[in-house]
């Protein structure tokens, strides 16, 4: 217990976090080097939680002043390495010695270049990140408004072929009106023209009828005629009938 006591606080909180279950460091497969894997999230919530600030590149400077040296893996990503800090060796943490002044800022300056770099790299990859998804974005948002012209030009096609629709029937209407406007305004016309036709046929056959009349009151003058052919003439100087002279006294 007593050689517990004696380890750094720093060290002991870090391998406290290492050994917790959290996103925001972790060991490598071997158990010897650790990666920040969220600098974000260990920022935000780890570091307040154990040292009671935010302070990355405190954090950063103290890994410096105990000797830890950042490496580059095989994917790339800067770790932490340290000959006494191990997985499951928590009393090795009693070898760690912190480094004089000279040693600590000439690791500091190499470190803050890095950690500049790496900020700088981390940052531009950030950019490039956002500039790939607002090109997608923008690849989305070009097809969107090709399918929006496309939907608009079949909408004016469609519309255009209703109107001339619209207008093929309004002017077979019109014609059918115009046709039945002349059938009605000769309707009057062709009642006339029936009825003088009826009248006629009337008139013909009353002048039938009256020649048929006339005939028949000549046929009956004549049979008179016939009869008083051969009467005394009288006295008032009529003309007796054709061949006949009266004599004088």
């Amino acid at each position: 217990m007593q050689e517990i006591k004696q380890i750094p606080s720093f060290l002991q909180k870090l391998y406290e976090i290492l050994e917790s279950e959290q996103k925001a460091i972790g060991w490598n497969k071997e158990g010897t080097t650790f990666q920040i894997l969220d600098s974000s999230l260990l920022t935000e919530q780890i570091m307040p939680q154990y040292f009671k600030h935010r302070n990355y590149q405190s954090f950063l400077r103290q890994l410096n002043m105990y000797g830890f040296k950042k490496l580059k893996n095989k994917q790339g990503k800067s770790e932490f390495q340290h000959s006494q800090f191990r997985r499951g060796l928590k009393n090795n943490l009693l070898n760690i010695k912190r480094r004089n002044q000279d040693d600590i800022k000439q690791s500091l300056e190499c470190l803050t270049k890095e950690f500049e770099q790496e900020s700088y790299l981390n940052e531009h990859q950030k950019l490039r990140k956002q500039l790939v998804e607002l090109q997608s974005n923008q690849r989305s948002l070009l097809e969107e408004i090709r399918r929006q012209m496309e939907r608009n030009r079949n909408l004016q096609r469609e519309t255009q072929d209703i109107t001339e629709r619209i207008n093929t029937v309004k002017s077979y209407q019109l014609r059918k009106l115009n046709k039945l406007i002349i059938i009605i305004q000769k309707l009057p016309e062709d009642a006339q023209i029936s009825k003088m036709a009826l009248m006629k046929e009337k008139i013909i056959r009353k002048l039938e009828l009256i020649e048929e009349e006339n005939v028949s009151i000549k046929e009956i003058s004549l049979e008179k005629q016939d009869s008083y052919m051969y009467q005394e003439p009288n006295l008032t100087g009529v003309k007796s009938p054709a061949g006949y002279s009266p004599k004088t006294k």
